[in-house]
């Protein structure tokens, strides 16, 4: 028998000492094989009657808190009552079907989307129960939930980027200050040029934002009350001070997200515009506010909407991104700054080709 298969085996017998622990309650009531097989297979472990049964034989002979009532026959058949009921009646050493499979299967989905919002020296400790539950879902191949990880994916409506290099000990010193309350003094560069000099702040973490493949921490700067962003690779160094950090008052992060997650003013505007039919067919699915109007089609193909948005450069990048299948019609000013946006590119295309027939 090979080790894969052993430890499946040892793995089921515990699940199923766990699941007669968890029936018989306090009461402690007999519960059936049908009523274990049923609960391990709601739980999504491909299990047979037959294979519980010979589990059951021997941890009868391993655990002394497990009882059994037998009230069938040599042949099996129930003479009355309960057929093989069981009991979990120890008080103190309880039995332990250590990670289940739902337990592993959330471990993954969470190693996978969520880890990299999780502090750091929290990661570190789950290394060892990430293991475990990708160790589970191996155990139990025939279990169709063990293949969920696989037929669930996540895709950013975004140009893919790769996640800027981060210093993980910056990343670790900035995860203890934010959980401890406590001030950081960085060394930071405002941009990546070339000549661009390295500055000393002392920050207040307020918060972690992930925009995208990069981080930030939402932070007050020295002794102002304005909270803005800094990104985290562009940190040099990081030192936790001995002094709290100061609190915002009333900040939200989620709220701050909003308006400032996406940069520009962040100020409320209603949004006019006409986009072919298309588009609009796709922003009734996914519309871009509550209030999100959008008219019949014209004689030109294209129909109007009308939306309460909040004026960020991701508007921006979204406009010129749908490129002729939208045309903005208010505010004025953004139609301008997008009016001045295609007309440099379409410059920039121009000298462009003229430089290349040259060639």
């Amino acid at each position: 028998m090979s080790d894969q298969k052993s430890q499946a085996i040892v793995q089921r017998r515990l699940l199923a000492l766990e699941a007669i622990r968890r029936l018989s309650g306090i009461s402690e009531r007999w519960v059936t094989v049908t009523e274990i097989v049923t609960d391990l297979k709601q739980q999504g472990y491909a299990v047979e009657t037959h294979s519980i049964r010979r589990d059951l034989k021997s941890l009868l002979e391993t655990y002394q808190q497990l009882d059994c009532n037998d009230n069938s026959n040599a042949a099996g058949d129930i003479k009355k009552g309960l057929a093989h009921g069981y009991r979990w009646s120890g008080k103190d050493n309880q039995a332990t079907g250590g990670i289940t499979l739902p337990e592993a299967l959330s471990l993954v989905m969470v190693e996978r989307y969520l880890s990299q919002s999780l502090p750091v020296l929290l990661t570190r400790s789950l290394h060892d129960i990430f293991n475990k539950a990708h160790q589970s879902l191996e155990l139990h191949k025939k279990s169709q939930y063990t293949h969920w990880p696989d037929k669930f994916c996540v895709v950013q409506p975004a140009q893919p980027l790769i996640p800027p290099t981060i210093n993980q000990a910056i990343l670790g010193t900035v995860h203890e200050a934010l959980l401890n309350e406590k001030q950081l003094q960085v060394s930071y560069l405002a941009t990546m040029h070339a000549d661009s000099k390295l500055k000393s702040y002392r920050l207040h973490p307020q918060g972690l934002l992930q925009r995208g493949p990069v981080t930030y921490l939402a932070a007050m700067t020295n002794d102002y009350e304005e909270v803005y962003l800094y990104a985290l690779q562009r940190m040099q160094s990081a030192q936790i001070l001995e002094a709290d950090c100061r609190h915002k008052p009333a900040f939200n992060l989620t709220d701050f997200a909003e308006k400032k997650g996406h940069f520009g003013s962040a100020q409320a505007i209603q949004f006019k515009a006409r986009i072919c039919d298309h588009l609009a067919l796709m922003l009734e699915e996914t519309r871009l506010s509550e209030n999100q109007l959008i008219s019949a089609v014209d004689g030109t193909g294209f129909r109007k909407i009308t939306a309460n948005i909040t004026n960020t450069w991701q508007l921006r990048w979204w406009i010129l991104g749908e490129c002729d299948r939208i045309e903005v019609l208010e505010p004025e000013e953004l139609r301008q700054e997008i009016i001045d946006s295609l007309s440099k590119c379409q410059k920039q295309y121009t000298t462009v080709t003229l430089k290349v027939g040259n060639i």
